[in-house]
C-alpha cells in the first residue's frame, strides 16, 4: 500500500489526513504538538453539506523522530506539503528525511510559486501543485469542519498515472478531488477569491458576515480588478471555480445587497462560522501570506509595466498590522476591526 505523509497538518492538513485515514490510505501526520494532542483521541470530520465520519487511530510522525532519521530510512510514497508559503523554505530543510527519488511532493500552499524552492531542492523528484479551494474550521476540539464548496485539485503530470491514481484513491463526499492540465491558470483563479483572505482579517468577522456588506465587497471587487488587468496582461483565461465567471465575479459583489443574495446565492452557502487562515494568522499574531497573494499582484504588475495600487496598500497595512514596529502602525492610524468604509477610503488614497 502507498504510503503518505501530510508534513504541517495545520486545519487544511489534518483534515485532509483524516479523511485519506477514513479511507484506509497509509497516511500519517506531521504536526504541532498542540494539533496532535486535539487529534490523537480521535477526529470527528463534517462538512456544509452534511457529511459525517469518526476517524480513529490517526497515525503521528512526531518532528523530533523525523529530525533523527537518515535519508530513505521512512517510506513515503506521496509527500503533502501543507505549510503555508512563507514556511516552505524551513520545510524544504525538515523533510529531506522524507524524501527518496520515487517520493512525489504535493505542494498545497496558496498564491503562485512557492512550488519553486520545492523544485529547486529536489529537481529529480515529481513535484505537483494542488489547490485547495475550501476552508477549515475547528468547531470544537477534535471537530474538523469543511465550511465550504471545491474540489480539492491536482496538477496532471505526463510521468506515470500518479495524479489519475491519487484521484481515484482519495476521491470521496468529504475530500472531492478533481484534476487539472492547466494549474497555472487555476491557481490564478483560487488567487483570485484568496484576496478576500486580506479583507477578512481586517474586517475581523466570519466570512458570511463579511459577503453580506456591499461595502467589504466593493474592496475585494477593487482588487479583483486589478487581478484581472494583470491576467488579461499575460494572455492567461481564468477557469470558471464559482457560480460565476472571473470576468464577472467583481461586477456582481457590487450589486446591491439584495440583488447579491439572488445572483450569488452560492458564493453566500458558506459555514457562517468561516474565517480565512489569514484572519486567524493575524489573531494569533503569526506572519502571514499577504506577499504570496495580495502581494503576487502586485509584483506580477510591476514586471509588467503597470501598477496595483489597491492590492499594494492593503498590503502595507497588512504588514503594519503584523509589524512590531508600533510607530509604523500608528502611521497608518486603523486598527482592527477596520470598517469597510475605512477600507474603502484607505485603498482610495493616493
Amino acid at each position: 500500500m502507498s504510503s503518505h505523509v501530510i508534513f504541517g497538518a495545520g486545519l487544511i492538513g489534518s483534515y485532509i489526513g483524516a479523511c485519506m485515514h477514513q479511507l484506509g490510505v497509509n497516511v500519517a501526520l506531521v504536526c504541532r504538538p498542540t494539533i496532535k494532542h486535539k487529534l490523537v483521541s480521535g477526529v470527528t470530520l463534517t462538512d456544509y453539506q452534511e457529511h459525517h465520519a469518526n476517524v480513529t487511530g490517526l497515525n503521528f510522525l512526531d518532528t523530533d523522530v523525523l529530525a533523527r532519521l537518515e535519508p530513505n530510512q521512512l517510506k513515503c510514497d506521496f509527500l503533502w506539503l501543507t505549510v503555508k508559503c512563507q514556511s516552505v523554505a524551513q520545510a524544504i530543510q525538515d523533510i529531506a528525511p522524507l524524501v527518496s527519488d520515487k517520493t512525489v511532493i504535493l505542494c498545497c500552499q496558496n498564491g503562485l510559486g512557492s512550488e519553486k524552492p520545492v523544485q529547486n531542492a529536489f529537481p529529480h523528484n515529481v513535484v505537483l501543485r494542488v489547490m485547495v479551494p475550501f476552508n477549515v474550521v475547528e468547531l470544537k476540539t477534535g471537530h474538523l469542519h469543511r465550511g465550504s464548496q471545491g474540489h480539492l485539485t491536482i496538477e496532471q503530470t505526463t510521468k506515470g498515472q500518479v495524479s489519475e491514481i491519487l484521484q481515484e484513491r482519495l476521491n470521496s463526499p468529504l475530500l472531492p478531488v478533481a484534476l487539472t492540465d492547466d494549474i497555472q491558470a487555476l491557481l490564478w483563479a483560487k488567487l483570485q477569491l484568496n484576496l478576500g483572505n486580506s479583507i477578512n482579517a481586517l474586517a475581523d468577522i466570519p466570512v458570511k458576515s463579511m459577503l453580506q456588506q456591499r461595502g467589504y465587497r466593493v474592496v475585494i471587487a477593487t482588487l479583483m480588478q486589478e487581478l484581472l488587468m494583470v491576467t488579461d496582461e499575460l494572455g492567461i483565461e481564468l477557469p470558471k471555480v464559482t457560480s460565476v465567471p472571473a470576468k464577472i465575479v467583481p461586477y456582481v459583489l457590487k450589486l446591491p445587497n439584495f440583488l447579491f443574495t439572488l445572483v450569488a446565492n452560492k458564493m453566500l452557502a458558506v459555514d457562517p462560522t468561516v474565517r480565512t487562515s489569514m484572519w486567524w494568522d493575524m489573531s494569533q499574531g503569526k506572519p502571514t501570506e499577504i506577499r504570496y497573494l495580495n502581494g503576487a499582484v502586485v509584483s506580477s504588475a510591476e514586471r509588467l509595466g503597470k501598477k496595483a495600487p489597491a492590492n499594494k496598500r492593503i498590503v502595507a497595512l497588512i504588514e503594519s498590522l503584523t509589524s512590531s514596529n508600533g510607530a509604523k502602525k500608528d502611521l497608518l492610524n486603523l486598527s482592527r476591526p477596520i470598517s469597510a468604509i475605512q477600507l474603502q477610503n484607505f485603498i482610495r488614497k493616493r
